[in-house]
């Protein structure tokens, strides 16, 4: 038992995936485990008070873990903690009390879950730099019943991000995102994912992110414009936006601009394009059956292929 014992403190990765008979994580007192898969655990319901224990412990995987409801209140004393997936822990009801105050967490993933109590427990991680909203359905493996349900992000997300200034890259993809949403207080924010979201116009504050260089705007078929968006923009994504008839290049673009318009049949306009002679660029509409006749003439260099 004792070798046992050494070589469990001497761990650095536990991977317990997918064990289906896993009710509650194992009693653990380890100063060198550093990462704790528990992944597609589908009938784990209680994580260990002695999570604690686990001081050199940076990611935690709990994917997939439906049935739990709680994590334990003391895994905010954990000071190297920087990853949690809880994608898919769609009983989960909140996070605890003071996870905002674990400032070495940087990465959260929450696909999934539609709790509006966990969601609105969100709004107190201000280190985090990588936040994972996606609103997928995610239905226990036992049910029949095959959800396409979105996440109504727009009950809960605050009118300015203002609290979340620390936050690089923020994915929100099939949100039900309205109009209203205020994203000016995102200063630090490089990566932007919108996939199909149902606003008519652009969220707000966009334009005025100085950092942002990724825009994904994918499948967003209610979509009419994209104006105003940052100098130091380098690539947007914008395919498969079937009702987008105008699209305005940053007035003052970087040296590269990679713009991705593939089947958003309905375009009739690329403003300030004139802007961007002395810039790497390139334009990719992808689409044969497009007719350009209502485009300007100075976008003759478009590339369909």
């Amino acid at each position: 038992m004792r070798f046992i014992i050494q070589i469990l403190n001497r761990l650095k990765i536990l991977n317990l995936s997918h064990s289906q008979h896993l009710i509650k994580t194992p009693n653990l007192h380890s100063s060198s485990l550093e990462k704790l898969i528990l992944e597609g655990c589908s009938s784990l319901v209680e994580v260990h008070q002695s999570i604690e224990n686990l001081t050199s412990l940076v990611f935690l995987n709990l994917k997939g873990c439906w049935r739990l409801k709680n994590l334990p209140e003391n895994i905010v004393n954990l000071k190297s903690f920087e990853t949690l997936n809880i994608s898919g822990c769609s009983q989960l009801k909140k996070l605890p009390e003071r996870m905002g105050d674990v400032k070495s967490l940087t990465e959260l993933l929450a696909d999934g879950i539609e709790n509006e109590q966990f969601l609105s427990s969100i709004g107190q991680l201000k280190h985090v730099r990588r936040l994972s909203l996606r609103g997928y359905s995610s239905a226990p493996p036992s049910s029949s019943l095959i959800s396409a349900g979105v996440l109504n992000l727009k009950r809960w997300l605050p009118t300015s991000f203002i609290e979340w200034i620390s936050v690089k890259r923020l994915e929100l993809p099939h949100g039900g995102l309205s109009d209203r949403v205020d994203f000016r207080g995102l200063s630090s924010l490089e990566v932007l994912d919108l996939l199909g979201n149902k606003f008519s116009s652009m969220p707000s504050g966009i334009g005025s992110l100085p950092k942002l260089r990724l825009l994904l705007v994918q499948a967003c078929e209610y979509l009419v414009s994209i104006p105003d968006l940052p100098s130091s923009l380098t690539c947007l994504g914008a395919s498969h936006c079937k009702s987008l008839k105008r699209v305005r290049i940053p007035i003052e673009p970087k040296k590269y601009l990679y713009i991705e318009l593939h089947e958003s049949h309905s375009l009739e306009e690329i403003q300030g394009i004139e802007c961007l002679s002395n810039s790497c660029w390139k334009i990719r509409v992808n689409d044969r059956n497009h007719s350009p006749n209502k485009l300007p003439k100075n976008v003759f260099e478009v590339l369909f292929l």
